[in-house]
């Protein structure tokens, strides 16, 4: 561990008016993940950031760089967020960023807690004041590792909680459960970390700290939720964040059927392959899967592995906070990915006719399928970019009949009926029964009523 010792600042770097203690150069930890460090060499690169030296020039003296973009700074990682107490007045540092960097202000949130976001081409910063003093800011925050604060623009670190050597351990270890508690998202943060950030692991204290406070997640907005659920189920270590969330039973709360969900290891795998989809940027369905990570929650109350239960996992989605459309999009996306799964190949007319069926949503499909099967070989792969190739070329092609003439053949109102007509024809033209206007107008004529009696 690298060796740790108290340092009386200077003046220039004097935080004792805020009731902090302070850190000096050689306590900065070795980055997690990253090449042996020494403390003055992290410090260093610290004090050379020139982003940092920018940021600092617009800012009052006393200005902090605190949180996640820390942490990740002392990991090695690469970051474009900056989350900045302000110990002046944080709305003026707030416009004075923005008119250096070329960005906007936003405010979030509402005082006491009230912060500032500035968005700017290359990157974006929160801007804060703490409540009462810099001390009561760092002992009300969530995790050690996000409590550690550099002064900008040289130093020194200053840290309370033990964060630095929590860091160099890999340790997520929280605060305090009433900080958990006064903001129980911090749950699924904890997870979130776990899943994003491989080479941290939560301590057991903590641990038993989540699986108390879960239940009051339900009191937490929605949105937040889906914010911390998205960044989770994209991570490099998911599937150790959701065995995690399963063992302590963090998600029963908010999804009930996580209590007696089936065979999570085959779960797991889905997950961790989806999820490294997401993040590759490469391949046929390439920035198309985010939206269906959620599944992967939805998949007990669906019966996964056995079935897909569509409107169990579409109400699970809703519970989630997502908007019933997109719900219903992600449970009926993931149930054809099942049934795509289950044909004996995808070149066939039935595989066709449900890619033709699927329209938009094919891509999340193809991406459940692939997720789902887990082999390596390649096979699946190659059949599903064909597949996808195949029904971009058919549903850029015109019909043989447009919906006009389809609204006559048949007699029908402008609508919903003339819509499903048009795709009854699609349907047609994917299993290969329909190629002219004349067989066309016979194949719908003889399909359409017993699809008008199924509707």
């Amino acid at each position: 561990m690298v060796a740790r010792r108290q340092q009386r600042p200077s003046p220039a770097h004097d935080a004792s008016d805020h009731g902090a203690t302070t850190v000096g150069d050689g306590t900065t930890p070795r980055p997690c993940g990253a090449p042996h460090v020494t403390g003055v060499e992290a410090a260093r690169r610290l004090r050379a950031s020139r982003l940092l030296r920018r940021v600092a020039r617009s800012c009052p003296p006393a200005t902090f760089l605190t949180g996640g973009s820390l942490r990740d700074r002392l990991m090695g990682l690469p970051t474009r967020d900056l989350d900045l107490v302000v110990t002046g007045d944080p709305a003026a540092a707030a416009h004075r960023l923005a008119s250096a960097l070329d960005g906007s202000v936003f405010p979030l949130g509402k005082a006491p807690r009230l912060t500032f976001r500035v968005v700017t081409p290359g990157v974006q910063l929160d801007v804060w004041g703490p409540e009462s003093s810099l001390e009561a800011d760092i002992r009300r925050r969530d995790f050690t590792i996000n409590a550690i604060f550099w002064r900008l623009p040289d130093g020194p670190l200053v840290d309370l909680v033990g964060g630095l050597e929590d860091l160099e351990a890999g340790r997520i270890r929280a605060i305090a459960e009433a900080n958990l508690r006064a903001d129980p998202l911090r749950v699924l943060r904890a997870l979130r970390l776990a899943s994003t950030r491989p080479r941290l692991r939560l301590t057991a204290d903590t641990e038993a700290l989540l699986a108390r406070t879960a239940p009051l997640l339900l009191r937490v907005a929605r949105e937040r939720i889906l914010y911390e659920a998205y960044l989770l189920l994209a991570g490099p270590a998911v599937a150790r964040a959701l065995a995690t969330a399963a063992r302590l039973r963090i998600l029963e709360p908010l999804l009930p059927a996580w209590a007696h969900g089936k065979d999570l290891a085959t779960l797991l795998g889905v997950a961790t392959r989806l999820a490294a989809r997401v993040r590759s940027g490469r391949g046929a369905l390439r920035g198309q899967l985010r939206g269906l990570l959620p599944a992967v929650l939805a998949a007990p109350a669906a019966g996964f592995p056995t079935r897909w239960d569509v409107a169990a996992a579409e109400a699970a989605l809703a519970r989630l906070g997502l908007p019933p459309r997109t719900a219903a999009r992600i449970a009926a996306a993931a149930a054809l990915g099942e049934r795509l799964l289950a044909l004996p190949d995808l070149h066939g007319p039935e595989a066709r006719a449900l890619a033709v069926g699927a329209g938009a949503d094919l891509p999340w499909a193809l991406g459940w399928a692939l997720a789902r099967q887990g082999s390596s070989d390649g096979t699946l792969e190659q059949a599903a970019r064909r597949l996808l190739r195949w029904a971009r070329r058919v549903t850029r092609r015109p019909p043989p009949l447009d919906g006009a003439a389809v609204a006559q053949l048949l007699g029908l109102p402008p609508g919903p009926a003339r819509a499903r007509a048009v795709a009854l024809l699609r349907h047609g033209q994917a299993l290969g029964a329909v190629r002219g206007s004349r067989q066309a107008a016979a194949w719908l004529v003889q399909h359409w009523p017993s699809e008008s009696q199924e509707g």
